[in-house]
């Protein structure tokens, strides 16, 4: 394991007391980019990073913890105080049963939920390249592929400036009504 060194760990005990990676490089006197190249590059370095940054996070959700219990309390004061405005009542309910009925979310990925996600990925690319498109069926704009079949020059129907009906999202004369004479340049 490649031990850590005292600039590196200037820059760890900086970003520990809460500077960002910028203010913490500008005060050791590097470049930010080389702070994130160590993340990329040195394990240990990215390791503790991660510790200090997941310490400093349970610190946060300790002081969470203490402020809830006031917290409801002044919510149960103002739900059961009849003198309060009825909106403020409702929106104070509201926003009690928008949080008890949000499912709980998991603050770091399980490996079976990550898992789950690339295999659904795959399916899905897979689905897709099963999904071929038969060959007399293709549509190969502008080019030597393209066959009389396919393109639509002999349908009256379709007006020059409507949409092309091969899907292409091109106007009918820019796409298969290629008969329609080229536009002209305006003049100056």
């Amino acid at each position: 394991m490649q031990s850590l060194t005292p600039i590196q760990l200037e820059i760890l005990q900086a970003l520990s007391s809460g500077l960002t990676v910028t203010a913490a490089a500008a005060a050791a006197g590097i470049h930010r980019t080389t702070v994130h190249h160590w993340c990329r590059t040195v394990p240990e370095f990215r390791h503790t990073l991660d510790s200090i940054r997941q310490s400093r996070i349970d610190a946060i959700h300790e002081q969470l913890d203490t402020l809830a219990i006031p917290s409801f309390a002044v919510l149960r004061a103002f739900l059961t105080d009849e003198s309060a405005s009825p909106s403020l009542r409702v929106r104070i309910a509201l926003a009690i049963l928008r949080f008890l009925a949000a499912p709980a979310k998991s603050t770091t990925p399980t490996q079976g939920a990550f898992d789950s996600l690339i295999d659904s990925v795959y399916d899905s690319g897979r689905r897709k390249g099963q999904e071929s498109v038969r060959p007399d069926t293709e549509i190969h704009h502008n080019s030597s592929h393209s066959s009389p079949k396919q393109t639509d020059e002999s349908n009256p129907q379709t007006p020059r400036n409507a949409l092309c009906p091969c899907g292409s999202k091109l106007k009918f004369k820019r796409c298969c009504g290629r008969n329609a004479p080229p536009v002209l340049s305006r003049a100056a």
